[in-house]
């Protein structure tokens, strides 16, 4: 009796073994010719896009209706009000408003007389009892005829201003008597948003750390005539620049009086002038990228300020070789990002 049982239980797990062999011959190949077919007829009933466009719609009505709580519904995130651009009118963004219809008008001011910007103010160490004030008046005049005929001659507010040197010979430490300087005036596209009001202004507020880390001293060779006028600074966003801001707050360079407008751009050079000289630079003379004092739209920030923009290689040279542990060490804690932390500077919602 025990010997049938066995030989009937060892029958059966012969026919399950057999049929489990041909389940699964069966199975591969099903397999085999579904993944034949679809390599050979691709499936082509909807368009990719048009599925990706379904799946990852904001509103993800069909996870709604199939009941699915799987994923989170994104259309119910309480965004703030201030997400989206729209809902930020005053935002300044320069490139998601440019008007590609828009076509600027530009102006080009040179001087009478083609020279250097050094020597237009006089020279670094420059002073009207020289010359009777005759530099001086050259200077003011030049400037002020630039803001005359923009501002009320052509009636533009919204402007950028960039004052640039160019010269006539290849050799980059040529110092030709030839070379000369100009301002280039473009006007700005009248649908890019003004500055961004904030709590504080950058260039008023002495209590921000950004102000503090940001000054720099004035160059050995700076009159009190010239610092009762400006303040000299690194970029807050440590960009390879130095910049000049009227110690009054003033938005435009027609609000500034005559000794303002001659002293920012005689302290732009002496700038330059001592950091070469510090640094040891291996050219002739001074040198920048080029200097912009933008108007209405155009700026950044309310505080008219001129930014003077340094090759990256001439700011290294003057950091690595002409900076003292200090100005080092503030110049990076600039860099690790405090202007955007610095809460007294945030934008007015």
């Amino acid at each position: 009796m025990e010997d049938n049982i066995i030989q009937s239980l060892n029958s059966i797990r012969t026919i399950n073994s057999v049929v489990s062999n041909m389940s699964s011959s069966a199975s591969t190949s099903t397999l085999s010719t579904t993944s034949t077919t679809s390599r050979t007829f691709p499936v082509s009933n909807y368009p990719k896009s048009k599925y990706s466009q379904q799946k990852y719609n904001n509103n993800y009505a069909h996870r709604k209706e199939n009941g699915n709580n799987n994923h989170k519904d994104r259309s119910q995130t309480n965004y703030s009000p201030n997400y989206s651009l729209s809902q930020q009118p005053h935002y300044h963004h320069k490139k998601r408003y440019r008007d590609p219809s828009f076509v600027p008008r530009e102006f080009q001011f040179f001087p009478k007389v083609p020279c250097k910007l050094i020597d237009f103010v006089g020279g670094v160490n420059y002073t009207q009892s020289q010359d009777n004030g005759v530099i001086f008046n050259r200077v003011v005049e030049y400037f002020r005829n630039i803001t005359t005929t923009i501002e009320q001659e052509e009636k533009l507010l919204d402007f950028s201003f960039f004052l640039r040197e160019i010269s006539t010979h290849n050799n980059s430490t040529s110092d030709s008597k030839e070379d000369g300087f100009y301002v280039k005036v473009t006007q700005s596209d009248p649908k890019r948003f003004p500055p961004d009001k904030r709590h504080n202004c950058l260039s008023c507020d002495k209590e921000s750390e950004t102000y503090i880390f940001s000054s720099l001293a004035y160059p050995s060779s700076t009159r009190e005539e010239v610092s009762i006028c400006h303040n000299s600074w690194f970029d807050a966003k440590a960009r390879s620049m130095f910049i000049i801001t009227p110690k009054r707050h003033v938005e435009r360079l027609s609000d500034c009086n005559d000794q303002e407008i001659f002293s920012m751009f005689l302290l732009a050079v002496q700038i330059i002038e001592q950091e070469t000289r510090l640094s040891n630079a291996p050219w002739n003379g001074i040198r920048f990228a080029g200097m912009t004092l933008n108007h209405g739209n155009a700026r950044n920030i309310e505080h008219l300020h001129l930014k003077i923009k340094i090759n990256n290689r001439d700011f290294d040279h003057f950091k690595n070789f002409g900076w003292d542990d200090e100005k080092k060490e503030r110049f990076k804690i600039l860099q690790s990002g405090i202007y955007k932390r610095d809460e007294r500077l945030h934008r007015i919602p």
